[in-house]
């Protein structure tokens, strides 16, 4: 993992730590927007979301080439076990995944990098793409519970 990445992959969650860290767990349960995700569902979503990502990291590197459908958490059953998680225990379980992610990605090789899996839209990335495409989904979420702290504390 280059360091550029490995500092997004540290800094991003160490932040969200800092942001959300003496917050009530009804703040963090509610939805501010009722249209929109609580944090505490952001944070489910992210969760579910790496063991997403580390079985197709898995199965890229021992896979031959595999293809991925689609992920949308509203269709996936195990989403609502890590939703009625406590927010205490969706971050334990997501710094334990985050943990297995370094312990996957680190060791591997620029060759490994170079392998592909295929995405439903984005077609045909390899290794390196999906740990990019990861990192900017999480972003996405990492902002949007920055702006539910800011706007609604």
């Amino acid at each position: 993992m280059s360091d550029l990445r490995q500092i997004l992959f540290h800094r991003q969650w160490e932040q969200l730590q800092s942001r959300i860290a003496g917050l009530e767990e009804s703040f963090l349960t509610t939805r501010h927007r009722p249209e929109k995700w609580s944090i505490h569902e952001n944070l489910a979503h992210l969760g579910r979301y790496q063991e997403i990502f580390l079985q197709r990291a898995t199965e890229i590197l021992t896979g031959a080439s595999p293809g991925f459908g689609r992920y949308r958490a509203e269709d996936d059953p195990l989403f609502e076990t890590w939703r009625a998680l406590s927010v205490e225990e969706v971050l334990s379980a997501i710094e334990l995944r985050r943990e297995r992610m370094l312990q996957l990605l680190s060791p591997i090789t620029a060759e490994q990098w170079k392998r592909k899996g295929q995405h439903p839209k984005l077609g045909w990335m390899d290794l390196s793409e999906w740990l990019d495409f990861f990192l900017l989904h999480e972003s996405h979420h990492l902002y949007t519970i920055f702006w539910l702290v800011m706007e609604f504390r």
